[in-house]
């Protein structure tokens, strides 16, 4: 508790109880991970920018969800089953993606725009690089998330949760001193704006013929 130590006058140290420690200390953790910056925007793809940007794409299933803390942050780790590669290597059975934030122990960090997989789901996952560091490995952010729900007919039809036009979605500024702040600094974020995407595939197949067609186009 030495930070929250910093944060008290030395005459008031000896008041404090353990408890007012650790509402001080995550209140001082919110803190930084909110002000750690200034205000962000993800860039707006087109679709076959997102499909070109993939290194890959694939239809599952998530079939379980966790959190994990890792340098005083929570991540969420979902594990999705996967039923078709549409582009990049074949890497087994199933895939792990971690995002930033989520809540454990007590602890929680959320990021505003952040669009998690949830347990159950199925859909499409558009991601850059498995191997970087990233606040959501989805290309795009929710924009690389395709939900398949069924509609009132029973069709299958695909959701996208865009959430490009979140006004803040993490602060990348503040304390430059703060360890969480260079963290979160090192993680990869879009700044860039252009114009609204002027195709989103409607239903599965419209999402694999699509990519299909643009993937085979290049290659």
């Amino acid at each position: 508790m030495e930070v929250i130590e910093q944060l008290i006058p030395e005459a008031n140290k000896a008041i404090v109880n353990p408890m007012k420690k650790i509402f001080l200390y995550f209140l001082f953790l919110s803190f930084t991970v909110w002000s750690a910056a200034q205000a962000t925007t993800i860039q707006k793809f087109e679709f076959q920018d997102i499909v070109a940007i993939s290194g890959l794409i694939v239809e599952g299933e998530v079939v379980s969800t966790s959190h994990f803390a890792k340098d005083d942050l929570i991540y969420t780790r979902v594990l999705i089953k996967i039923d078709d590669v549409l582009k990049g290597l074949d890497l087994g059975e199933y895939i792990e993606l971690n995002f930033l934030g989520g809540k454990q122990d007590g602890k929680s960090v959320q990021i505003a725009g952040q669009d998690i997989p949830e347990k159950g789901e199925r859909g499409f996952y558009f991601i850059e690089d498995l191997d970087m560091k990233s606040v959501n490995p989805l290309t795009g952010w929710s924009q690389g998330h395709f939900k398949i729900v069924t509609d009132d007919k029973g069709h299958q039809i695909l959701k996208n949760n865009s959430q490009v036009d979140s006004p803040a979605l993490l602060n990348l500024n503040g304390s430059k001193n703060s360890a969480l702040a260079t963290k979160l600094r090192n993680m990869k974020f879009s700044s860039t704006l252009v114009e609204k995407a002027s195709f989103v595939p409607a239903t599965p197949d419209e999402l694999r013929e699509a990519v299909m067609e643009l993937h085979s186009g290049v290659q």
